[in-house]
C-alpha cells in the first residue's frame, strides 16, 4: 500500500498555534516595552502592562508547550524541492530556534516570577503556580539568581523579537520573490496553487 502523499498545507490546529502565539509573542513584548521604556504619564505607558504582561506570558507559555507537543506528534508539509541545501539547514534552524524561544522566553519569565514569589494572575483569583524548588531558596540565594536571571530573559526576549523579524521577511521573501506557496499554506483561507489545478511556479 502506498503511502499517502505528504500535506500540501497546515492543518487548521496547526495554523491556531501559529497565529495565537504570534499575538500572544507580540502583545507581550507590546506590553513589557510600555512599562520598562516609559514612565508613568507618558503616552507609551500602560498601568495594567506589567501585570498582563505576566499573564500573556504564562498563557503563551501554556499554548506553546501544547504546540511543540502537537509538532512532535504530526507532520507538517515539506520545504518546497526548489530550495536548496543551505536554504534547507537556514529555514530547518530558525524554526527550532523558534521553538527554543517560544518555550525559552516565558520559562525564563515564570523562574522571574517564582523567585519574586509573585505567581501570574491568569482569570480573577486563579494564579499561575510558581515554580518548584526556587521560591524554597533562601532570600540571599534568591536575590543572586534573580541578579543573574533577569537579564536573561531581556536578553532572550530581544533575540526572539529580532528572529520573528526575520522570520516575517523571509515569509515575505518567499511570497513576493520567489513565488513559492511557503506563506499561503499558513494563511486561512486561501489555496494552494496545485491544489486549484493550477502549474506551478518557476523560481526566478
Amino acid at each position: 500500500m502506498p503511502a499517502p502523499a505528504p500535506a500540501t498545507r497546515y492543518s487548521r490546529l496547526a495554523m491556531l498555534f501559529h497565529w495565537a502565539i504570534a499575538a500572544l509573542f507580540l502583545l507581550e513584548f507590546a506590553l513589557a516595552m510600555s512599562f520598562s521604556q516609559f514612565n508613568p504619564g507618558d503616552a507609551g505607558y500602560f498601568r495594567s502592562a506589567y501585570s498582563l504582561h505576566m499573564s500573556v506570558g504564562m498563557a503563551g507559555l501554556a499554548l506553546s508547550v501544547l504546540c511543540v507537543l502537537w509538532r512532535l506528534m504530526h507532520r507538517y508539509p515539506p520545504l518546497p524541492e526548489e530550495m536548496g541545501p543551505g536554504m534547507r539547514c537556514m529555514a530547518k534552524g530558525a524554526h527550532l530556534l523558534l521553538y527554543a524561544f517560544i518555550l525559552g522566553v516565558p520559562l525564563t519569565g515564570w523562574a522571574v516570577l517564582s523567585l519574586r514569589h509573585s505567581p501570574a494572575t491568569l482569570i480573577g483569583s486563579v494564579h499561575w503556580p510558581n515554580t518548584p524548588y526556587l521560591p524554597d531558596l533562601s532570600h540571599a540565594q534568591r536575590d543572586a539568581l534573580h541578579t543573574w536571571m533577569l537579564p536573561i530573559h531581556s536578553y532572550v526576549s530581544y533575540c526572539a523579537i529580532s528572529l520573528v523579524g526575520v522570520h516575517i521577511l523571509a515569509a515575505l521573501y518567499h511570497h513576493f520573490y520567489r513565488r513559492d506557496d511557503v506563506l499561503l499554506r499558513m494563511l486561512p483561507g486561501t489555496s494552494i496553487g496545485q491544489e486549484a489545478g493550477a502549474q506551478p511556479q518557476r523560481v526566478r
